[in-house]
């Protein structure tokens, strides 16, 4: 106990250091950061008839460093813990806003070690899911209970106790057990195990997940479902599709499912095997939008093709195929087997996934279709704030991480000349950083490093400032001069220009260059940089 008071007066220090509750939660602090999570059993108890539950989550762990003999779990209220053992012995909770520090007795580097939490409570009730996170309870056509949880922002706390920190992902995955009404189905990530009767009236039904996982993902979807199975022939052999969706929406589905076989093939031939082969692949019907949810995409599109029957684009193209499908499966390869270390490198996860939209169109509709699709989704680019958010501070950046991710993208695509060597690079960082939680920085360092491209200055622009850079072309006697503006210091990055129809490369700088030929008449970047002109066209 005494190590205790001592650790509690540590935490009193660190807190005021960084700053309060906030930087407790966001950052990976001296009670998380000694130990390890390998793995999570999450048994919860999910009535259709009540708001609240119950459960009981077993973390197994391991000292990577020498203890302070005290780690932080986090749980969100009005949810609390009411009993907590660590390698068996019942151990107090100190509550410090949605975080409780615990002790657990000398541990030693290397030691495992077993956290069992007991909980219980009403969990937050999202208002606006996926956005704002929590439980969500609806009815289904029929009214009967349909239920789900999606909690990429606000956290998997909000639902179960855990090690919410993205940058401790569980090396040996998770077993989910969720007990529910035996008139409805329960699903979870990864492969069913077995259901079981639990009494007259419940059943309780066991998903393995047998790879990382983020804690984001870890889902349920409970409703009365209707279960389709196929399979997919795949690079690494043959992959389980499931499908389960709402009785009433099962004709809907055999139709528009129908394009997850190809879109796999072509995420397959651009971005390396899917990841998850164990787990299968399933879509689900969701009560919101959709969601990433890691072998259990959430889907709720309402069965229409573009966003909602919308175009993000406005080109035509983005009605070909369906936004929610595509995009949320394109995160099994970007955002749930490349993972982030913090929020802050969100384009990690979102600018490679709304590529993947653009990669999925050009092996369905052609090369020509899938880059009008590409270009027509800039529109949608604010530069409102830079897109790569603060480290350690719950900071997402800007929501451009989407859309101008994917252009920055799009642009070392084309910085690179080969198509082929693009795909190998894609591959390459699945391979190199697949069940692996990851930086920014770091992932720059691995592009720089295979395209041989002197890409730091790029990177430097894109993603940590909101400014555009502007091609300044002044005409001259002689020709033109060039460089670029709007853009940091030393900005050098090459572009493509077509100069009287002919295509041709130019290095600008932000000092003045000239190109010497007195019978150009015409100069115009290529389409496909995201980047301003001012001058010859």
């Amino acid at each position: 106990m005494k190590l205790y008071l001592l650790a509690l007066i540590g935490l009193l220090a660190f807190g005021n250091k960084v700053s309060g509750q906030d930087k407790l939660y966001c950052t990976n602090n001296p009670y998380r950061s000694w130990w390890n999570v390998v793995h999570y059993t999450l048994e919860a108890s999910i009535p259709t008839t009540a708001e609240s539950i119950n459960g009981t989550v077993t973390i197994h762990a391991v000292a990577t460093q020498h203890t302070i003999d005290t780690i932080q779990v986090d749980l969100q209220s009005p949810l609390q813990l009411s009993t907590v053992k660590v390698n068996g012995i019942y151990r107090p909770a100190l509550k410090n806003g949605n975080a409780y520090l615990i002790p657990t007795g000398y541990i030693m580097k290397n030691d495992t070690f077993s956290v069992v939490l007991q909980y219980q409570g009403v969990p937050v009730q999202a208002k606006k899911a996926p956005w704002d996170g929590g439980f969500v309870r609806q009815k289904d056509e029929q009214g009967k209970p349909w239920i789900a949880v999606a909690c990429q922002g606000i956290g998997a706390s909000v639902w179960f106790p855990c090690k919410d920190y993205p940058g401790d992902e569980p090396e040996l995955g998770a077993d989910l057990y969720y007990t529910t009404d035996a008139a409805y189905t329960a699903i979870g990530n990864g492969a069913l195990i077995e259901t079981n009767n639990n009494g007259a009236t419940d059943k309780e039904w066991h998903w393995k997940v047998s790879k990382p996982i983020n804690l984001y993902d870890i889902t349920f979807y409970i409703g009365d479902y209707t279960h389709m199975r196929d399979t997919f022939r795949g690079l690494n052999g043959t992959l389980p599709l499931d499908y389960y969706v709402l009785k009433s929406n099962e004709a809907k589905a055999r139709k528009q499912f129908e394009v997850v076989k190809p879109m796999l093939r072509a995420f397959e031939y651009w971005m390396g095997p899917y990841p998850f082969y164990p787990d299968g692949y399933k879509l689900v019907d969701a009560p919101y939008l959709g969601m990433e949810h890691q072998s259990a995409v959430a889907y709720g599109n309402g069965y229409k093709m573009g966003y909602a029957g919308a175009d993000r684009s406005q080109t035509g193209v983005g009605l070909l195929f369906d936004f929610i499908i595509v995009h949320e499966s394109g995160h099994e390869w970007f955002g749930n087997n490349v993972s982030i270390n913090d929020v802050a490198y969100s384009w990690i996860h979102e600018g490679f996934t709304t590529y993947s939209e653009t990669l999925l169109a050009e092996s369905l509709f052609g090369q020509e279709k899938a880059f009008q699709y590409q270009r027509g989704c800039w529109r949608l680019i604010r530069n409102d704030k830079p897109m790569e958010g603060m480290p350690g501070n719950c900071d997402g950046g800007s929501g451009d991480h989407y859309v101008k991710g994917s252009a920055m993208i799009h642009m070392i695509r084309m910085l690179m000349k080969d198509d082929q060597q693009f795909r190998q690079l894609l591959h390459d960082i699945g391979s190199t950083y697949g069940y692996k939680a990851i930086s920014g920085p770091e992932l720059e360092r691995f592009i720089i490093k295979r395209t041989k491209l002197k890409l730091k200055p790029l990177f430097a622009q894109y993603l940590r400032t909101t400014q555009v850079p502007e091609l300044v072309l002044t005409r001259t006697g002689k020709g033109f001069t060039y460089q670029w503006q709007s853009c940091i210091e030393g900005y050098n990055i090459p572009v493509l220009v077509y100069i009287d129809g002919q295509a041709k490369w130019l290095r600008p700088t932000t000092k003045v260059k000239q190109f010497k030929s007195a019978t150009v008449k015409e100069v115009k970047p290529s389409p496909d940089f995201y980047i301003r002109c001012k001058g010859l066209e």
